[in-house]
């Protein structure tokens, strides 16, 4: 899995014997689209897209974006060596298109080690988090510039995330110390610090044995309404707006790694699509 988005799971998968010689330094990657409420063909798989193995050093995130009556998609991917600068490619597949075209590409340090939380993609820029700012890449000017972080904010593992407004149009940023939730908003040029949650008091009632000031964020849902955490082998779900804290999930002893969290968002309440006569029938 690599993401969801209105009512879509996207999964990904590299196919290497695509490329019809068998070389083992190209490989295809071959997105799909589920859509979970569609009983018949509910997934599409998207054209492949050739390339070559990345280098010592990779990141990369698939990015969809709504156009008319279907999506447009686009693919980052930054790849280095240590002692080179990184690479920025950018692959797009336009809405209706049957083959993915590189949009553009760039070399800057400004692109060294994006944090292991995902980019978010506002009108015609995305946004990338590195350790010390934001990196913004503008898809229209081809320009990549800088957004400095808070004062006293870093990008920890875990500690930071990127998310969206509900309308698409500014950007959030989301930082947790200890157990301290911050959430700031990117007004103009300058951050305003919108919100400050206490998570202590919110763990009240949890058993003191499973109290930890060791706690990340795993995934932030757009416009700010809910944030999954983790605090060791719990998964905990945070809602925003009204302040609650519950355990959703718990590993097992021989799990050791909970993975990224993908939450399916839907209208409510749902609408499924009609089903054929002989369909009803059964």
């Amino acid at each position: 899995m690599v993401g969801c988005s209105n009512g879509s799971v996207f999964t990904r998968r590299l196919n290497f014997t695509s490329c019809g010689n068998f070389d083992l330094d190209t490989y295809e990657l071959v997105f799909a689209v589920h859509s979970p409420l569609c009983y018949e063909g509910g997934m599409a798989f998207l054209p492949g897209l050739h390339l070559r193995m990345p280098s010592l050093y990779s990141w990369a995130q698939l990015f969809s974006k709504e156009e008319g009556d279907g999506s447009s998609y686009f693919y980052v991917m930054v790849e280095a060596l240590d002692t080179m600068e990184p690479t920025l490619n950018v692959y797009m597949l336009q809405n209706g298109g049957n083959a993915w075209h590189k949009h553009l590409t760039l070399v800057s340090d400004l692109l060294w080690r994006p944090s292991s939380h995902k980019g978010v993609l506002i009108d015609n820029k995305i946004y990338v988090a590195t350790y010390n700012a934001i990196v913004v890449l503008d898809l229209t000017s081809s320009i990549l510039s800088t957004i400095q972080l808070p004062h006293g904010v870093g990008f920890g593992l875990g500690a930071t995330v990127l998310s969206r407004a509900d309308d698409g149009s500014v950007l959030y940023l989301i930082h947790i110390k200890e157990l301290q939730l911050h959430i700031w908003l990117h007004n103009g040029d300058n951050w305003l610090l919108v919100d400050t949650i206490c998570l202590s008091e919110m763990c009240a009632n949890f058993p003191e044995d499973e109290l930890t000031t060791c706690i990340r964020i795993n995934h932030v849902g757009d416009y700010n309404e809910y944030v999954f955490l983790e605090m060791d082998q719990y998964a905990l779900y945070l809602d925003v707006k009204c302040r609650t804290l519950r355990k959703v999930c718990e590993m097992i002893a021989d799990e050791y790694h909970l993975g990224d969290i993908y939450p399916f968002m839907m209208s409510w309440p749902p609408i499924f699509p009609t089903l054929s006569p002989a369909r009803d029938a059964t």
